[in-house]
């Protein structure tokens, strides 16, 4: 692979100030603002130093270069470089041998290919991954690790792989698939052939450059084995209102897996084409006050089972090919009528949709009311405030996945606010509770949800088997709240549901998972 290939050479640039970055990378690349926001990512995190190496070309950079000239017989593939960036002062390659992944700002491929007949002569980023800084309001949950060398040893950096289309080969659909794909499948090395190749089995005359349809998007990520909820606004308007695109975003995001989201162009020279980015991570607003404000002031005397806590974020982040990596997107910046086209992924053996899971944890909740209000709410002041903030209609839900190991090592190791830790017995005993795949939809109020990041409780799917439409204990694996946890019994002559208790050790509050 090129990004751990061993270099043919390479030369080290000390970028500390008043050096100009938009000046290297000018004189090196191109003034294409792909590469500038990579130069200019690391310029803000502070970097002290850039490795540039040339490399060979190897595995999915090298079939590229075959379907190139395969297409384009006047191809030529001018230069592979391979940077990183660095928080050290780092003058030789005795200095890169201290250095540990820890110091490393990312890397990135960067190809140079010359077309001719096509007046085409460009550098692209062929790859990049660049973690997002850290800040407390940004959640990152998907990504993954990435192997790359420098010089003479490997390092690891974490982040969602960026990819750059070059209108030869590939356009923002495949780029933003590879960019999913090798995050969420942990396979860097797969090939944009391999893309194309799934969506020809669908429309074999296709031009890779032209992008791909819908169907080809959703078939392709079927082929690679990763399930997922695809809502096509175009064929489906009315689902806007149902599940609008923001809900499907959140929903691959908080899972851990990620989403596309696809809109149209406006303006008077507009093209038909739509564009298509990868969204991996989203911001957080603690102060937000429209989740408080709209049942309030704003839908007064409507129902309103649950506030879902993507009423807090504030943007998407998102790459896109055509500025660069780790952009942020307000949540309505774009208008319901401009989105055409939202995929949330799932994580591997999930039957269906954190966004899903969602709405009938709210329907099991209320079913499971009266066992919280069976004298409990008299003694446990968390299960009273609980109550008081249902009948204000501003009970939160949040769908996280997690495996059922995850879960026991958080019940195991979390302790409430009053210090109170699980008996052992009662973790041991929750093993034999639910498969290993698991939506948590955690429950919350809230001051306490959105200031102190805090829950109240969670509810447990299983997240192998799809959801009835009715909260008819299929799906339910258990549920836990101050004092107590609640299992599915059976249903009642009328069909509804009835549960058992059993007691908690946690007397109040527990953190969220934040991953």
């Amino acid at each position: 692979m090129s990004r751990l290939a061993e270099p043919n050479s390479f030369k080290v640039e000390i970028i500390s100030r008043p050096r100009s970055l938009f000046q290297l990378a000018e004189e090196k690349f191109s003034s294409a603002p792909p590469i500038r926001r990579l130069f200019s990512l690391c310029r803000r995190s502070e970097s002290e130093s850039v490795v540039i190496e040339d490399v060979p070309a190897q595995d999915c950079v090298a079939s590229e270069n075959h379907a190139l000239l395969a297409r384009f017989p006047d191809c030529k593939h001018v230069a592979l470089k391979r940077i990183s960036f660095w928080k050290k002062k780092v003058e030789k390659e005795d200095d890169l041998k201290n250095c540990k992944s820890a110091d490393c700002q990312g890397y990135a491929l960067l190809k140079q290919d010359i077309v001719p007949s096509q007046k085409y002569d460009r550098w692209h980023v062929f790859e990049a991954v660049i973690p997002k800084y850290q800040h407390h309001h940004n959640y990152c949950p998907v990504s993954s690790s990435f192997k790359f060398r420098a010089v003479a040893k490997e390092f690891e950096v974490k982040g969602c792989l960026y990819a750059q289309q070059n209108t030869l080969n590939k356009a923002c659909a495949q780029v933003a698939l590879r960019s999913l794909l090798a995050t969420r499948l942990a396979r860097p090395e797969f090939s944009y052939e391999e893309i194309d190749a799934f969506a020809r089995e669908l429309n074999p005359s296709f031009l890779p450059k032209n992008g791909l349809k819908t169907n080809q998007i959703s078939h392709v990520l079927t082929r690679f084995g990763v399930d997922h909820l695809a809502m096509d606004y175009t064929a489906a308007p009315g689902m806007k209102t149902d599940f609008p695109f923001q809900k499907i975003i959140y929903s691959g995001i908080e899972s851990g897996s990620g989403a596309l989201l696809a809109f149209s162009l406006s303006g008077p020279n507009a093209p038909q084409s739509g564009h298509i980015i990868p969204c991996f991570g989203h911001t957080f607003n603690e102060d937000a006050w429209a989740p408080q404000a709209d049942s309030a002031y704003f839908r007064i005397g409507e129902v309103i089972k649950y506030i879902p806590s993507r009423a807090w974020l504030s943007s998407f982040i998102v790459h896109d090919d055509n500025f660069g990596a780790n952009f942020c997107i307000p949540h309505s910046f774009l208008r319901p009528e401009q989105v055409r086209y939202a995929v949330e992924l799932y994580p591997p053996k999930y039957a269906y949709s954190g966004a899903e899971a969602e709405i009938a944890s709210a329907d099991y909740f209320y079913s499971l009311l009266p066992n919280l209000l069976d004298g409990l709410h008299q003694k446990n002041p968390w299960i009273r405030r609980l109550l008081e903030y249902v009948c204000q209609q501003k009970l939160i839900l949040r769908s996280v996945a997690v495996s059922k190991t995850e879960y026991l090592d958080f019940i195991k190791s979390e302790e409430d606010w009053d210090g109170n830790r699980e008996m052992p017995e009662t973790v041991s005993a929750l093993k034999s509770q639910g498969p290993d795949e698991l939506w948590m939809i955690e429950v919350s109020i809230p001051e306490l949800f959105s200031t102190n990041k805090r829950k109240l409780g969670e509810i447990l799917l299983d997240a192998k088997n799809p959801i009835a439409s009715k909260a008819n204990g299929q799906s339910f694996v258990l549920a836990r709240f101050p004092e107590r946890y609640v299992f599915f019994d059976k249903l009642d002559k009328s069909g509804k549901p009835n549960f058992l208790t059993a007691p908690s050790n946690f007397k109040s509050h527990l953190s969220l998972l934040c991953r």
